[in-house]
């Protein structure tokens, strides 16, 4: 849970909040709940008044040039070596390998990643026992973050995403993007030792964590850099094509589909859906009891964690693979890939979604999910305050949630989700 006021989710307004089942709290012997959050020292006001001044600059350039201001946002072509998930086709793991790739678009450079409020160099120690099981939720807490998360010598289990149980997908290094929360599933070694959880930041060296470690081991120091260094390529569907809903939807032909075209340029730095920046009066439109598939197509050369409130949906196809996927409430959408969604219209109101990269949102990425005769009268668009006009004012985008937050939590209904 966190703050959807103006910038304060980057100043760490966030916290954890776990709800489950008697059957899920017996999944292992101990449970470990794991926040990982991006910090900067530069204020997000200052950091998003630096992302548009750069924009600025770019424009300049490429006026100077005679090329369009409305240029898309490309992929950079020069390659290095980077650290990417791959899936192992012989063992049937997720794992890190190192390949020349370009590197990824990343907005921001941060001072740190933290884990539950700890950097690298102080890790929490979380002790367990030897040859018990533990579950750790990852939380990707982060404002403008992505993960690669490296169990080391521990293999890992993924059970469920976003709160929701799929089918077992085993690994030893495994994504999180801003917003996504991962459970994975490990058993301790009877030999008993320490064994670091490192989150690493795509695009960067940037690394946190913490330590699982048993009665009497002795904690090493330099206690994380089992990657020291390295530099993490892009997070892509490696592992979201393969993740299998252990309880899919219901089957239910599809009653209305939706384009959400995200569109970008950073020569101005807005972001877009379906070609408009918010606020404007552009909605999402469904009927109660409607089975809805969302086509996602991402036409930058970033990724963008599309988040939808109110609901959980499960990922049907990925550039035109049909699978039976994960279910969720943010889906990863990497540069140039279209990704398809389906729920079911069961909850009436007015929904935001948007790409969670804070920034993203502040500059527009940004839209509502409404239902045919929902009461709109905290959707004011209209008045919201200009972020582009003046970035130390409140977030125009979430100035929408800082009004709708009494009304769409009333019932408790939208408690146990994002």
């Amino acid at each position: 849970m966190h703050s959807h006021y103006g910038l304060q989710e980057q100043q760490l307004l966030s916290a954890p909040m776990v709800i489950r089942s008697a059957a899920q709290a017996k999944v292992a012997d101990a449970e470990f709940t794991v926040m990982l959050s991006d910090f900067s020292f530069t204020s997000p006001e200052e950091i998003l008044k630096g992302l548009m001044g750069k924009a600025q600059g770019m424009k300049g350039k490429k006026q100077e040039k005679g090329m369009p201001d409305s240029k898309p946002m490309s992929m950079s072509e020069q390659k290095e070596s980077l650290v990417v998930q791959q899936w192992d086709a012989a063992s049937k793991r997720l794992v890190a390998r190192e390949v020349q790739a370009a590197t990824p678009d990343v907005d921001v450079k941060y001072d740190a990643l933290l884990a539950n409020r700890t950097t690298i160099d102080n890790p929490q120690v979380l002790e367990v026992k030897p040859g018990q099981t533990a579950l750790l939720r990852l939380i990707g807490a982060a404002s403008a973050t992505n993960f690669f998360i490296d169990t080391g010598k521990l293999d890992a289990t993924i059970i469920a995403t976003d709160g929701e149980d799929v089918q077992p997908l085993k690994g030893n290094f495994f994504q999180l993007s801003t917003a996504q929360r991962l459970d994975l599933l490990v058993t301790i070694p009877k030999t008993g030792g320490v064994f670091p959880i490192v989150a690493l930041g795509e695009g960067s060296t940037l690394q946190t964590g913490v330590l699982l470690a048993t009665p009497g081991a002795k904690i090493p120091k330099q206690t994380l850099a089992i990657r020291a260094q390295q530099k993490m390529g892009a997070l892509d569907n490696t592992q979201e094509i393969r993740l299998v809903a252990k309880n899919p939807l219901p089957q239910k032909v599809v009653q209305h589909s939706l384009p959400s075209v995200l569109g970008g340029s950073m020569i101005t730095y807005t972001w877009t859906i379906n070609g408009a920046t918010y606020p404007n009066r552009n909605s999402l439109n469904v009927k109660e009891g409607e089975r809805v598939e969302l086509v996602i197509s991402n036409t930058t050369g970033m990724s963008h964690p599309m988040h939808l409130h109110g609901h959980v949906f499960e990922v049907t196809e990925i550039d035109g693979q049909k699978i039976t996927g994960a279910k969720r409430d943010t889906i990863l959408v990497p540069p140039k890939s279209t990704i398809k969604v389906i729920f079911d219209a069961d909850n009436p109101g007015v929904w935001a979604y948007h790409c969670h990269i804070l920034y993203h949102l502040a500059t527009g990425m940004f839209t509502v999910l409404k239902y045919e005769n929902a009461d709109t009268k905290f959707w004011k668009p209209d008045s919201a305050p200009m972020e582009l006009e003046n970035p130390l004012k409140l977030n125009n985008a979430t100035a929408f949630w800082s009004e709708m937050t009494a009304e769409l939590f009333a019932d408790g209904q939208t408690g146990a989700r994002r």
